[in-house]
């Protein structure tokens, strides 16, 4: 691949859409990121690398890094972009197994999807929007409870059980509250129990949120107001979250 990268076409995009449709097999089509028949110049020169990354919140950091040249408005729905970074990045968002074999799944995980309901899905686009707009709060988001073998491939249950609905994820208040009750910052790592579906959850988080959408506007709330008024069932993550501040000081 030459050190100049290039965005996907459409005509790229439907060719490693159909790539990933067809189960994945084989190495990655990365030819079609230099083929001009496939893609397109881009207006500011990257060179994205093969670092290894520990967890998708570092992978985010870095992307941010790498696209600080680019307006964030005119790349953050660019589907060639996007999906060219996801197929240079295939063999980490989607190994194969011992056998050589891929399980892609659903196309939105590399391919941007214009359904807002799955955009935020994107394995590369994700880490890049959620450092971008909450920082060292996205880590809820996007560091997994335990330790992943392939942590970029991993979507991640606390992104999806807190990220029902579009203005969630653009809620700086809520994200900083829900990193601040749910992160353990002595470990760098989400509580344990916070992805399972038990009282005061990730996924209740998500649940009472709308149910305090009709009497509280949380974007003019800070987050310690905010975890403040949340159920009495979160109790238990407010102790600890205090318990994990006092070791801090």
């Amino acid at each position: 691949m030459s050190a100049k990268f290039r965005k996907l076409n459409e005509a790229g995009i439907t060719a490693f859409r159909n790539y990933v449709r067809d189960g994945a097999e084989g190495p990655p089509p990365v030819q079609l990121l230099e083929n001009p028949e496939t893609s397109a110049p881009l207006p500011v020169r990257i060179e994205p690398g093969s670092a290894q990354f520990d967890d998708r919140y570092m992978f985010g950091v870095y992307l941010n890094t790498l696209l600080k040249g680019f307006d964030a408005a005119m790349i953050g729905h660019d589907a060639g972009l996007w999906d060219a970074l996801a197929l240079h990045w295939f063999d980490r968002i989607c190994p194969p197994d011992s056998q050589g074999k891929r399980s892609p799944g659903k196309e939105y995980r590399y391919l941007l999807s214009s359904d807002f309901r799955n955009y935020y899905r994107h394995l590369v686009r994700s880490p890049w929007s959620l450092v971008r707009d909450h920082g060292e709060n996205a880590r809820i988001l996007l560091i997994a409870p335990k330790q992943q073998k392939h942590p970029l491939s991993v979507g991640g249950d606390i992104l999806e059980q807190i990220a029902g609905r579009q203005q969630v994820l653009r809620s700086r208040p809520i994200i900083k509250a829900a990193n601040k009750l749910y992160f353990d910052t002595k470990k760098l790592r989400p509580r344990t129990g916070v992805a399972g579906s038990g009282r005061g959850s990730a996924r209740r988080f998500g649940l009472v949120l709308r149910q305090l959408d009709l009497t509280y506007d949380p974007e003019c709330m800070t987050d310690s107001a905010f975890i403040g008024i949340l159920p009495d069932e979160f109790e238990k993550w407010r102790k600890q979250m205090a318990a994990g501040q006092s070791k801090v000081a």
